[in-house]
């Protein structure tokens, strides 16, 4: 079983269902973990509401645990997606190859992040580098990546490739049309968004842009 680990203030709940899907497509079995503080998943999909079990969306499962519920559900899938934005449940995270902190440029979002790499890092070995990968929503081009950067510059870790997407009223209209859809849409995404979920896609398959290309034309069209 593989995992993956996105830690970040925003609401990444439509970047982990494209990301699911794509898994998907390529055969794996997809679960994603809503970890975050306020249950963020709980109305972004159509599907019976089934307390405390996984649910299914469109070729993939979406858990949301209980407050103090054991995790157990994993077991049986190929891929296993943590989404969180809270801080106390990061020290229990598992161990993961796939790390990514996902975060906007506005000062709250830098500083709730480094609040959650703390989390992180609370139980964990700082003399170890963890590797880790930058999703940025940029919403503005203040305070620049220079700064951003050194606000992370006390945790032990192993940057890898960076991801950049932009707030797109395409995107959203997108996001809101698939909460009341029975299916998840691709067709429409802006063309940053569609970089980033194939570059995070490529790196959880290890496909490389071409084979990328031709599951993202596959996935768009899948019924």
């Amino acid at each position: 079983m593989s995992t993956a680990v996105f830690i970040g203030d925003r609401d990444k709940t439509d970047l982990l269902f494209y990301v699911a899907k794509m898994l998907a497509e390529a055969g794996r079995e997809v679960l994603i973990v809503d970890y975050t503080a306020g249950q963020r998943y709980e109305f972004s999909f159509p599907a019976l509401d089934v307390p405390g079990e996984p649910r299914e969306y469109d070729g993939f499962d979406v858990w949301i645990p209980a407050e103090g519920a054991k995790s157990g559900f994993e077991e049986g899938y190929d891929v296993v997606l943590y989404d969180t934005d809270d801080p106390r449940r990061l020290p229990a995270f598992p161990d993961t190859a796939y790390r990514f902190l996902v975060g906007g440029c506005e000062h709250a979002s830098v500083r709730r992040c480094v609040r959650l790499l703390n989390g992180y890092f609370l139980r964990r070995p700082l003399a170890e580098l963890c590797a880790f990968r930058a999703v940025r929503i940029e919403e503005a081009s203040e305070p620049g990546e220079a700064y951003i950067a050194e606000q992370f510059e006390t945790f032990p870790i192993d940057w890898k490739e960076s991801f950049v997407y932009y707030p797109d009223e395409r995107d959203l209209a997108l996001k809101i049309g698939n909460q009341y859809a029975g299916r998840l849409r691709l067709k429409g995404l802006s063309p940053a968004m569609r970089k980033a979920v194939q570059g995070i896609a490529a790196v959880l398959l290890g496909l490389d842009r071409r084979e990328m290309r031709k599951l993202w034309n596959r996935a768009e069209r899948s019924k």
